[in-house]
């Protein structure tokens, strides 16, 4: 035997082959959790609350201690979008306790949690980002970008900034001849004209055809050849009974032509009407033209509503989108119940779109033990004086999950409190979302006693701008969404009202200023009722009427003048053309209903001419026959 060849060694109980690189990999877990984690959260966090807010959100502090089960976040600053060199809300401190047995089964379950040191209006050390408003063209579809350009498509196209400026420039005098021959081409009117006159032209070419289908002169004189050629001797039954049979026969192909002729005339006049509908649907389009000329030559209207509706519509669609916007969020990662066309027909969207190759999350139903995330309660608490900008709040959130279905609770927020040293009294907000059938509900109700307004930019051009540069505000919001439907009514009031206002044109500047004098209080009120795709929205405010009124006497008139121009520039243009169509539609009717006429007078005269000939016929017959049996019977009685 071989000495040199060794022995293989006796495997030990403990196998350090594995042990060294599953002990590698702990270490590097456990350094990378020590060091690495809480960073790459606090940034994700950041990054995802600054596409949510649409302006930048900084944490200064993350820190995950699975050991304890705990996390605590500080420092959460939230910039303010209007203004960005402050924060509109900063959170000092939020401690959240995990439940160890979730986290064992990869689950996050808070127990209890407490959000400290809330501050409103804090001053940044460096202003924040804020993000560019959503584009309806953008490829990237995100739950965020959706709800609120839904809501962005209307509101905008409903108002301008530059609603004062078009008064000016209508007071001012304007004169839309040189710019109206630009547009002519864009009148609805006048390409409906276009498209009746080629219908028009096809619809002549095949009356003709059918007219030329209609029984002719020759046709119907060979009908009464024919009807005078019948015999009705009743002395020669099989003559007689040839000519009813004939007879017949002619009355039948006669009707037919009589029936031919009837629909004829009947459908005849069916496009008569058409076209008599269509130059009443012209005249509306008419009015189409003439209201789109007025936006584009921006003629305003001069009543209550539609001043309000432009000052304050601006103020209003940051509520409703801000609302559509939280809401979407929630019914995406706090799903309602699906019903089974929505799970077949859905598509998956995110808050921050995923970049091209990543991965897709794919949520499964929980039938046993935790959802995947669920707060139980959290309590939120503040006290005047631990900051300059911190105040008395009250509050809590509970059964915030990812699951909602399975835990069969709404989630609940309330707060309540003041901010006296930002001049903010009597905050009290209640919001529940109930996602736990199939028919979602969301309900909220806000209410600020006194808050500081800034400024608000009301109307804004080189022109005329009127804007409040200061004042003493008051809010109530309720709204309820019921699956897709919105109801949602707002109230606010403003006091010590300072205005700040400029206008090029005389008239203008002393029209607003005298109604703005008048005015140190401003009523806003508005309701909302709708989908987010499809919303009704009225505001009526004080303002607004006190401006209307100011101004009706004055730009009354000029509008009317402005709109009584385009009006007979319209007419210039289509009316040659409409009254020239309908005379030929007219003329061209009147001579086919004659021709139809005629030839039905013919066709009637034929009808009548045979049933007379069959009967005068058969009463002679029957007449000779009479005369021949008297005779027979006189000379049988008197003999020759």
């Amino acid at each position: 035997m071989d000495k040199s060849i060794k022995k293989p060694k006796k495997q030990g109980p403990i196998r350090f082959g594995a042990i060294v690189p599953i002990s590698v990999i702990i270490v590097l877990i456990g350094v990378y959790f020590s060091i690495f984690f809480d960073g790459h959260m606090r940034r994700a966090l950041e990054y995802v609350g600054t596409q949510v807010h649409g302006a930048e959100v900084n944490i200064a502090y993350f820190n995950l201690s699975l050991l304890r089960a705990s996390l605590e976040i500080r420092g959460i600053q939230v910039t303010d979008k209007e203004k960005p060199h402050r924060n509109i809300i900063q959170l000092g401190e939020l401690k959240f306790k995990l439940l160890w047995d979730a986290l064992l089964r990869a689950k996050v379950v808070i127990d209890e949690a407490s959000v400290l040191d809330i501050q409103a209006l804090t001053p940044r050390k460096k202003p924040g980002r804020v993000l560019p408003p959503p584009s309806p063209s953008d490829e990237k579809s995100s739950v965020v970008n959706e709800a609120q350009t839904a809501v962005l498509k209307q509101t905008q196209a409903q108002y301008s900034q530059n609603f004062l400026g078009d008064i000016a420039t209508v007071l001012s005098g304007t004169d839309p001849k040189d710019q109206i021959k630009s547009l002519q081409g864009q009148l609805k009117s006048d390409a409906r004209i276009k498209e009746l006159e080629q219908e028009f032209k096809v619809k002549q070419e095949k009356w003709k055809a059918r007219i030329k289908e209609l029984p002719q002169s020759d046709e119907l004189k060979a009908y009464e050849g024919r009807i005078k050629a019948l015999k009705f001797d009743i002395n020669k039954p099989a003559e007689f009974a040839a000519s009813v049979k004939e007879a017949d026969k002619i009355i039948k192909e006669v009707d037919a032509k009589v029936k031919l002729i009837e629909q004829t005339s009947k459908d005849l006049n069916g496009d008569a009407n058409v076209y008599k509908t269509a130059f009443n649907d012209l005249e509306k389009m008419v009015d189409e033209d003439l209201k789109d000329l007025q936006k584009k030559f921006k003629i305003p209207s001069i009543d209550s509503k539609a001043f309000s509706q432009q000052l304050f519509m601006g103020m209003i669609e940051k509520r409703i989108a801000g609302f559509s916007k939280y809401i979407a969020i929630a019914r995406e990662y706090m799903p309602p119940k699906k019903t089974e066309e929505q799970k077949a027909a859905e598509k998956q969207a995110q808050i921050v779109p995923r970049k091209r190759g990543d991965g897709q999350n794919i949520r499964f139903p929980v039938t046993t033990g935790y959802p995947l995330f669920w707060l139980k309660h959290a309590a939120l608490s503040s006290e005047l004086g631990q900051s300059e900008y911190s105040g008395n709040i009250k509050g809590e959130i509970k059964d915030l999950t990812s699951d909602p279905v399975y835990l069969k609770k709404p989630a609940i927020f309330t707060a309540k409190g003041d901010f006296p040293k930002q001049n903010i009294f009597g905050f009290d907000a209640r919001l529940e979302m109930n996602h736990t059938t199939e028919r979602a509900i969301e309900r909220a109700n806000i209410s600020i006693g006194a808050f500081p307004l800034g400024e608000q930019k009301l109307s804004d051009s080189p022109e005329a701008s009127l804007k409040i540069s200061e004042a003493k505000g008051s809010t109530q919001l309720s709204a309820v969404l019921v699956d897709q439907q919105l109801k949602m009514e707002v109230q606010n009031r403003f006091e010590s009202v300072k205005y700040d206002w400029e206008a090029k044109n005389k008239i203008v500047k002393e029209i607003v200023g005298n109604v703005l004098a008048g005015i140190p209080v401003i009523t806003l009120n508005a309701g909302i009722t709708g989908s987010f795709s499809d919303l009704d929205i009225h505001i009526n405010s004080n303002l607004g009427e006190e401006l209307a009124n100011g101004f009706k006497a004055q730009i009354q008139a000029k509008i009317n003048e402005a709109k009584a121009q385009l009006k007979s520039m319209i007419d210039e243009k289509i009316g040659g053309e409409k009254a020239k169509l309908k005379a030929e539609i007219d003329k061209a009717t009147a001579g086919l209903k004659s021709t139809l006429d005629s030839k039905k007078q013919e066709v009637d005269k034929v009808v009548n001419d045979a049933k007379s000939q069959a009967k005068s016929e058969q009463g002679d017959s029957q007449k000779k026959k009479l005369e021949n049996e008297g005779k027979k019977l006189l000379k049988g009685l008197f003999g020759n």
